[in-house]
């Protein structure tokens, strides 16, 4: 029994020693305190819940000497074990959160890599989510705003 439990437990933190894979362009842009992705495919929006309940955008705080794209994709990684490519700036959030459009292999498949700060990682639709579910308020607007905006953007080209 006292096996079993090792074991388990070393398979549901050892997704934690997993390291990040490099920047993809790690001399790029700004920093900022706080950084995250906005993933989008025809799945959906890619959020985490944590343990709270509350739904959000992988996120977190930049380390010192990091660019703000690079935070963005690592935190991705470490919040969902996806590897992506931060495109472009998407936002500067009125707390200086800095959103960067990512990408992600198409078929790619989130899985909870930080059990102790994630519950849950899923493809969702930001427009069927309660206000209420958001871990920050208001931020589903934002989210379906920028959606739409770019959505928009292409159609037009």
């Amino acid at each position: 029994m006292r096996h079993s439990v090792a074991v388990a437990l070393c398979l549901f933190l050892g997704a934690c020693a997993e390291t990040a894979p490099p920047c993809s362009r790690p001399e790029s842009g700004p920093t900022a305190e706080s950084a995250g992705c906005l993933i989008w495919n025809d799945r959906g929006a890619l959020l985490v819940r944590d343990w709270s309940g509350g739904w959000a955008l992988p996120g977190g705080s930049v380390v010192v000497g990091e660019s703000a794209l690079c935070a963005a994709e690592r935190e991705a990684f470490e919040e969902t074990g996806l590897s992506v490519t931060a495109t472009e700036l998407a936002i500067v959030l009125d707390n200086g959160f800095h959103l960067y459009w990512c990408d992600a292999a198409p078929d790619a498949r989130p899985r909870v890599h930080r059990p102790l700060e994630v519950r849950e990682a899923a493809w969702l639709n930001p427009d069927t989510l309660n206000p209420a579910a958001w871990r920050y308020p208001g931020q589903g607007e934002i989210i379906a705003g920028l959606i739409v905006a770019t959505s928009q953007s292409t159609y037009e080209e």
